[in-house]
């Protein structure tokens, strides 16, 4: 297995990382998340090409190759910690929105009167 597959196979890696870093950027998280199985399948890859012992003494000729996908890999992570803090906040305002909503009526004396609490005593009119 010559070096130039070991090249080709962390060139396809960064390449999907790259684009995954551009999907979460710009919002598209999900699109991001449908790229898992080909980076699984080149991360796979790459392990089998690293894992031949002939390749075993140029590992060292493609460390900046490979300390460049991790440092990648670890952005790309910050990115989605980043989306998932930012899915929660929304969530936690949604929920406090709903939480402090009032729907009711309101009385003959003009106070307020909750529908939660109502036993029928409305009637509509046209």
């Amino acid at each position: 297995m010559p070096a130039d597959s070991i090249r080709a196979r962390a060139a396809r890696l960064q390449d999907i990382l790259a684009i995954e870093k551009d999907m979460l950027l710009t919002g598209r998280a999900r699109d991001a998340i449908s790229l898992m199985d080909e980076k699984l399948d080149a991360i796979t890859s790459l392990e089998s090409a690293l894992a031949d012992p002939e390749m075993q003494a140029m590992i060292a000729d493609h460390q900046i190759i490979l300390q460049s996908i991790a440092a990648s890999a670890k952005e790309n992570a910050a990115h989605f910690v980043a989306v998932r803090n930012g899915l929660r906040h929304a969530i936690d305002r949604l929920q406090s929105l709903h939480a402090s909503a009032y729907v009711g009526s309101y009385g003959r004396d003009g106070g307020k009167v909750p529908f939660a609490e109502v036993t029928g005593r409305f009637h509509r009119k046209a």
